[in-house]
């Protein structure tokens, strides 16, 4: 990716995790980066063109934080426990109306954020699962294809969720939430102690 390309990513990101995607126009993009639009349509066919494109990057960065936590984890518990601090962190600077604005005004990105949660984080999942089970923290009798989609459905869920959209719970606190009820519902007795070992440091 060319220098211009990266930085027009990166301040375009700055203004929508600030206010929003619908809110930011290509003419406030341009001013914030002290260009003409001319440019920016040299790189980016239009917003949506550029939305995607900045959604497939933050993606393609997410997949990357999650596979270094689950090489970094000791066991599946405290690989759940990791990812959740990395998405406290990454949720702490967006507005949540940007995944509002995101499933109504971009679909195509939308679309892109779903198939990661049935793809990526569907199989990190079911390989979690798994992996706890062989630590003998997470119940035998596990059907991991079901869990994980439930799983799947749970996040997707959260990101669109009234509860999060009314400013009622953020959305890391509603994600969490079900994490830890999702953790101690397919946890053996020795996982339950690493749950609240993790939950409660």
């Amino acid at each position: 990716m060319e220098k211009t390309e990266e930085y027009i990513l990166a301040e375009a990101e700055k203004l929508f995790m600030q206010f929003g995607i619908k809110s930011v126009t290509m003419d406030d993009i341009a001013k914030q980066l002290s260009i003409s639009k001319k440019t920016i349509y040299t790189f980016y066919k239009d917003k949506d063109d550029l939305v995607y494109r900045l959604i497939a990057k933050m993606l393609a960065d997410d997949e990357c934080q999650m596979a270094e936590r689950t090489q970094n984890a000791s066991n599946a518990i405290e690989e759940v426990f990791l990812c959740m601090d990395f998405l406290k962190t990454m949720l702490a600077g967006i507005n949540p109306t940007l995944f509002y604005d995101l499933q109504k005004y971009h679909n195509n990105a939308h679309q892109l954020m779903i198939n990661f949660h049935h793809t990526y984080v569907f199989n990190t999942v079911k390989k979690g699962l798994e992996r706890g089970i062989a630590e003998g923290i997470f119940r035998p009798d596990l059907n991991t294809e079901i869990l994980a989609t439930l799983r799947v459905s749970q996040i997707n869920w959260s990101f669109e969720c009234s509860l999060v959209r009314n400013g009622s719970h953020s959305l890391y606190n509603v994600i969490l939430e079900i994490t830890i009820h999702f953790l101690f519902g397919v946890s053996t007795l020795s996982g339950h102690v690493l749950i609240n070992k993790y939950k409660n440091p």
